[in-house]
């Protein structure tokens, strides 16, 4: 087979590469890619990738083949790319969609090609466009209807991987309290400074009192969400990561960006989603009903032994390691990432709220 160089972003693509990587993969075989136009998408919303969106024309007929597709690389922004390398999250991905994105319940992306070589840091995938399916917003939130929708899937999910005696063998894919996870840890002590210095003043005393032992307890909370009962936790269960389907068509629900899966918990996600997905009036008004729908739904997959005491309390304290998320992305944000700064201010203001609300602080 012949062996291709990995383009170091979007602006490295070329006809010749794209009909190389299509060929490598089955995708197409006598017809060539004969010119393209590759468009950055997702701006502000992929904080350690870059994705774009390549239109194809092909020099002959080719059945079956994209009319387009989505190239993913490494963040342009050098913070992004260390924090990507720092926790493996780029060759995580890779390696998930070549082994076992073809096995799991939730409908993602088709991989058409990827490659990574990890001593110089490229990464590339390419995968399925998804459109016209409809991409949600982080920023405006979800509505009760796509949560739901998520929620049920999430739960379906989890439920078949659930204590899965084939989640040991997957050695790529990190448990949350892994080493690599634990550099959490000190990622967060580095942010700390630089959040409190931009972020502190709109905070009360008692937020930035909850936060900072948060900072201090963060491997102990990753030990917690690697405890039996685990399964295949996605880790960025975010509305910006979920399609549905259109007025103009696409898949029902679909899922994309697996580079923080991990294995452990699953209410993480769900806590993730909620907590941190829904504008905070919509989320007091509808949470219990929609984690009452994903633990029905466990149980309902076969999942014994988890109560819903457990599942409750659990979704308490995941809230407050949301703070890890946030106070390490607003920490170490480009300022000129305009849409990123706005997300992460209103999922802080969503964290704390729900916190406050749940009285989760009692759960440090």
């Amino acid at each position: 087979m012949k062996t291709i160089d990995i383009p170091a972003g979007p602006e490295q693509l070329s006809a010749e590469w794209l009909t190389d990587a299509l060929r490598q993969n089955g995708i197409i075989d006598a017809p060539a890619v004969a010119s393209f136009d590759a468009t950055t998408i997702a701006e502000g919303s992929g904080f350690i990738g870059q994705l774009a969106r390549v239109a194809l024309a092909y020099d002959g007929a080719a059945p079956g083949a994209p009319d387009t597709l989505i190239a993913k690389f490494p963040g342009a922004s050098e913070g992004g790319r260390q924090i990507g390398n720092l926790f493996r999250f780029y060759e995580r991905e890779i390696r998930f969609y070549e082994e076992i994105a073809h096995r799991i319940e939730m409908r993602v992306p088709r991989r058409y090609h990827s490659a990574m070589d990890i001593e110089r840091g490229r990464y590339v995938l390419l995968i399925e466009d998804l459109a016209p399916a409809r991409v949600g917003d982080q920023l405006t939130g979800c509505s009760i209807a796509d949560a739901r929708l998520a929620v049920r899937e999430l739960a379906a999910f989890h439920a078949a991987w659930w204590q899965h005696p084939e989640l040991d063998t997957f050695g790529w894919m990190p448990m949350v309290d892994d080493p690599v996870q634990q550099l959490a840890a000190p990622s967060y002590a580095q942010a700390w400074q630089p959040f409190v210095d931009n972020f502190g003043s709109g905070l009360s005393k008692e937020v930035l009192s909850i936060a900072e032992q948060v900072g201090q307890k963060v491997v102990e909370f990753q030990t917690r969400l690697a405890d039996e009962p685990r399964t295949i936790m996605h880790g960025d269960y975010r509305i910006d990561n979920l399609f549905f389907r259109s007025d103009a068509g696409g898949p029902e629900f679909a899922v994309a960006d697996w580079q923080i899966s991990s294995r452990g918990r699953g209410i993480f996600d769900v806590s993730y989603f909620i907590a941190g997905g829904l504008q905070p009036s919509l989320r007091k008004a509808r949470e219990m009903d929609l984690l009452k729908l994903y633990h029905d739904t466990l149980r309902a997959g076969g999942v014994q032994g988890y109560s819903w005491e457990q599942c409750l309390r659990e979704y308490r304290q995941c809230t407050l390691y949301l703070l890890v998320y946030v106070v390490i992305s607003l920490g170490t944000l480009d300022f000129a990432n305009e849409r990123g700064l706005a997300l992460f201010k209103a999922w802080l203001e969503r964290a704390t709220t729900a916190i406050d609300e749940l009285h989760a602080a009692e759960l440090l």
